[in-house]
């Protein structure tokens, strides 16, 4: 009876609901995103099985709204979520004990996803052409706005004297013909949608640093110290899936369209992914936000890895 109940264990490892075959309980994680390039590595792990494979049985929630998610994480209905670099430094700042687990997407300066544009027949040429205007950009007092500002300084401007007004991304085009604003921070894939309409004056991430993490999945630090496993195993899927999304771009971008709705472009650039953690790499993010003042004291990046 022991030898028969020997074979045959192996095979009910395998079969019984609840177990793998390596003996662990599947974790059942609450997992959010924004939906967009830079955090949709969830999408595709869940698609392409490496979450399953890991072990992990993962409920995605898409949410518009980064407050929304950095809520639900530290209220605990959320395990993890996907965020900005900047937003979970200030949210460290306000006591928050947030953590990223995971990198996300990171901009690369030979592939930029993010440009300033203005109209065709528009005179703007430099940051100091832009002195006293009206930009357009995706989200204010974030790594938009102040890479933005970061550009004009350096390119001679005086960012403190323009006017920054939130605007979506797919509502830039119109803005900038109808004069509204004079210059937009426009991301892809609407950037190479509109390349006919607009004029490119500069890479605002550009101003930031050559290459540099842009978002990454965080939780509270006491539940990453609780569940060391569970975060191992989801680093190692999203590590993973990094790995395919950044040979496979236009796949990626299929499966991106599936779940969030937006077009795949398929002249669009596209983010890369990092497949670790690397201080250096939130660094220069960091200073951005010390310097516009996001941050109200220095901030060490490995403070915010686990």
């Amino acid at each position: 009876m022991r030898l028969l109940i020997s074979l045959l264990l192996p095979a009910l490892l395998l079969v019984l609901p609840g177990i793998t075959a390596s003996g662990q309980a599947p974790a059942v994680l609450h997992v959010a995103t924004g939906g967009k390039e830079s955090d949709a590595q969830v999408y595709y792990a869940q698609e392409l099985g490496y979450f399953s494979r890991a072990g992990l049985t993962v409920d995605i929630q898409t949410m518009s709204n980064g407050a929304a998610i950095a809520s639900a994480v530290a209220g605990g209905a959320l395990q993890i979520g996907s965020s900005n670099i900047l937003a979970i430094a200030t949210a460290r700042q306000r006591g928050l004990p947030f953590v990223f687990i995971a990198p996300g997407g990171q901009y690369r300066d030979a592939v930029p996803t993010t440009e300033i544009v203005t109209a065709l027949g528009s005179t703007l040429r430099t940051g100091k052409d832009l002195n006293g205007r009206t930009v357009g950009t995706i989200s204010l007092r974030a790594l938009d706005q102040f890479s933005a500002m970061a550009w004009i300084d350096r390119n001679g401007g005086d960012s403190s004297t323009v006017k920054f007004v939130e605007i979506p991304t797919s509502e830039m085009t119109a803005a900038l013909d109808r004069g509204t604003i004079d210059a937009a921070q426009m991301a892809e894939p609407f950037l190479s949608a509109n390349r006919a309409k607009v004029r490119v004056l500069g890479k605002p991430y550009g101003a930031v640093a050559k290459q540099f993490l842009i978002a990454g999945w965080f939780a509270k630090a006491d539940w990453v110290a609780q569940n060391p496993d569970v975060v191992k195993r989801f680093n190692e899927a999203i590590a993973q899936t990094a790995q395919w999304a950044n040979a496979n771009p236009a796949k990626a971008s299929a499966i991106l369209e599936k779940y969030s709705k937006i077009p795949a472009n398929p002249n669009a650039n596209h983010l890369s992914y990092a497949r670790t953690l690397d201080a250096a790499a939130i660094e220069p993010v960091l200073a951005l936000g010390l310097k516009y003042k996001a941050l109200t004291q220095t901030l060490a990046a490995s403070e915010l890895i686990r």
